[in-house]
């Protein structure tokens, strides 16, 4: 049979292990900040349970020191877990500052009384806690909310073992707090263990999540790739077809893209498609759906906005971007970009037809002249049997140098 002090190194190790790994993880992942709260409270954890092994038992430095890093450990576990759930900062310091106040008052009664000071730290553990599952059982991001509801009830078990102690811990049941002492610490070690394993479920689907994120993130702009687009443009159909609101879609191509890139090179042309990418989040919401479908064509996804709001935000667009110049050497380049606009119509289940009536007006856009916006229902024309190139609806010829192609791409 296991002996007290081989569990106890068992549980040290065990402790020890996984402080490592979130560390390991920390440092090889530097977008993951919830982990470094995490890989910190469990350093502290072990921490506590060094101050208890190495300073003598009577010492009144060592309960009080274990007694404020209990605190600390669970504002930090609270902080690591908010990051990985919320995604933002404290609104202010008051939290912060409760707690370094509360380890202030816990550290002075621990030099009077050892026990007072660590019924303190319990009940102030147990409010954190609180905080923390109220959190963890709202999560903002939802593809953590499994992983989120595991770590709410571990805590939970936690919090349970904490008001036990507590309870415990009292003067009137100090005689059956001796009997459960060796129960209670066999608890605890279990629970600080599925608490590490937690807390890399929590790492393991965060980085699940980003994953499926960045396979829907065009690499060049950050803005939605096309299947991203779909997904968010099927649903968005369906509710404004369900409810009833308005749902206008924006195409947009940048004019003379290919000129662009044989005047002045493919990383002008990448620096372009950014800038132009920027200006597109810059002009929108955050309810609003902006990819980039491929090469030079992008998109908007406008819910809840009419056409003809739409059609004000466009012009704003195409005004930006053609007072926008960007610096190549000692030139200043310029570029336009036509608009094609559409709106969901009554009876409308599906994004094709608005896709279409969009693609048309950007069509229409381009065969009058390029650098305007174009609203569907003003286009009679029929919609051309294939999409051409802008090569071949208007081709540009391109000078031999680059200051005469620039004339002819700006013209």
């Amino acid at each position: 049979m296991m002996d007290v002090y081989t569990f106890v190194l068992a549980g040290f190790v065990s402790q020890a292990t996984f402080a490592l790994t979130l560390v390991l993880l920390a440092w090889s992942d530097r977008r993951t900040r919830g982990t470094v709260w995490l890989a910190a409270a469990c350093i502290l954890q072990l921490a506590a349970v060094a101050s208890r092994s190495v300073l003598p038992p009577t010492s009144h430095l060592s309960e009080s020191a274990g007694s404020c890093l209990l605190v600390l450990v669970f504002f930090f576990l609270y902080m690591g877990l908010r990051w990985f759930v919320l995604r933002r900062r404290l609104a202010t310091r008051t939290g912060p500052i409760a707690v370094s106040v509360v380890m202030a008052l816990i550290l002075g009664i621990g030099f009077w009384n050892e026990g007072a000071a660590l019924l303190g730290a319990r009940a102030a553990s147990i409010v954190l806690l609180a905080f923390t599952i109220n959190m963890l059982l709202r999560p903002r991001i939802v593809l953590l909310r499994d992983a989120a509801r595991a770590a709410a009830a571990l805590l939970g078990a936690v919090v349970g073992l904490l008001s036990l102690q507590l309870l415990l811990g009292l003067p009137q049941f100090s005689d059956q707090y001796l009997r459960l002492a060796a129960l209670d610490h066999d608890a605890s070690m279990v629970c600080i263990t599925l608490l590490g394993f937690s807390f890399v479920g929590m790492y393991v689907a965060e980085t699940k999540r980003r994953l499926h994120e960045e396979t829907r993130v065009d690499s060049l702009t950050g803005l939605r790739n096309r299947r991203a687009f779909e997904e968010a443009a099927e649903r968005e159909v369906q509710f404004a077809a369900r409810e009833g609101t308005p749902l206008t879609l924006l195409m947009m191509d940048l004019d003379h893209f290919k000129t662009l890139n044989d005047t002045w090179g493919h990383a002008f042309g990448d620096r372009a498609l950014r800038a132009f990418g920027g200006v597109l989040l810059t002009v929108t919401g955050s309810s609003d759906s902006v990819a980039r479908l491929g090469g030079e064509e992008f998109a908007i996804l406008l819910p809840n906005r009419s056409a003809r709001s739409a059609l004000a935000m466009a012009e704003r667009l195409r005004a930006t971007v053609e007072g926008l110049h960007l610096s190549e050497g000692e030139e200043l380049v310029r570029f336009t970009v036509s608009v094609g606009l559409s709106s969901l119509r009554r009876g409308e289940l599906t994004l094709e037809a608005m896709l279409r009536r969009a693609d048309r007006a950007l069509y229409q856009a381009k065969r009058d002249g390029r650098n305007r916006v174009m609203l569907a229902d003003t286009v009679s024309h029929p919609f051309p049997p294939a999409r051409a190139t802008v090569a071949e609806l208007h081709p540009v010829p391109v000078a031999s140098t680059a200051t005469s192609a620039w004339r002819e791409f700006a013209r």
